[in-house]
């Protein structure tokens, strides 16, 4: 028995790695779903084996960290650290980290979620946090902050609604290059253009570590990254909220 994250990435390694070197690229991975810096230490090693095995030379294979668990908000600078070769920053995977969140907490009376309509980028405080320390840290450390991927799909045969998921996804995209990420996420290859545009719109260089250093999340403190808005009672915890989610 094998671990399935290991087993996929030497598979991948070993059929390809010298022909994307050939091709004049290199080989890319994300590494999702880490809690603590000790992990991110053991893809570090991990990478060099490989490297080493292969006779290819040390850095050539590039990861970014999808940053999508509580935990982990904790250690963004000690992750980049161990992946320090090997690293292409960090990228925000907002609904995996909310429940994260949610799993972490749920014996907490103060940290309950209100339903999901609530957890919004913009209205969620420790969402903002989370995005300002990730773009912080990541500009410190002269490394890429990728945004995260807005839910919305295009949706065929309702016209209206298809504006209407367009209209939702290009003002998550902004509110992204404007915050100071240096790329993002969709969540459908017919995404990629509108995302793509308003990144070339707002962020003409190829990226934003040194125009827009992300100040705000330098004075995001350990409590920020745990607060909730408030809902008045009533409106937290709905029976419509419970069908919709």
């Amino acid at each position: 028995m094998a671990s399935g994250s290991l087993f996929d990435f030497g598979l991948y390694f070993y059929h390809n790695v010298h022909a994307l070197l050939q091709n004049g690229t290199r080989p890319y991975y994300y590494l999702p779903k880490l809690e603590h810096y000790l992990e991110a230490r053991l893809w570090n090693d991990v990478f060099k084996a490989a490297q080493s095995y292969f006779g290819v030379p040390s850095g050539t294979i590039r990861a970014t960290v999808l940053l999508e668990t509580i935990t982990a908000a904790y250690q963004m600078e000690e992750i980049l650290y161990e992946l320090r070769a090997h690293s292409l920053g960090l990228n925000c995977g907002r609904w995996d980290y909310l429940f994260s969140y949610i799993k972490k907490f749920k014996c907490h009376d103060d940290k309950i979620a209100p339903d999901r309509s609530h957890l919004t980028m913009t209205d969620t405080p420790l969402l903002t946090a989370y995005v300002d320390r990730l773009i912080y840290i990541c500009h410190k450390r002269g490394t890429f902050a990728m945004g995260g991927m807005a839910a919305q799909i295009p949706i065929k045969g309702d016209p209206a609604a298809n504006d209407a998921a367009m209209a939702r996804i290009k003002k998550d995209k902004l509110r992204e290059v404007l915050a100071g990420h240096d790329g993002t996420w969709v969540a459908h290859p017919a995404l990629v253009t509108l995302a793509k545009q308003v990144f070339d719109d707002y962020m003409p260089m190829p990226n934003q570590i040194n125009k827009n250093p992300g100040l705000a999340g330098k004075d995001v403190t350990e409590a920020d990254l745990l607060k909730l808005q408030v809902v008045p009672k009533g409106k937290a915890i709905t029976s419509d909220g419970l069908r919709k989610g």
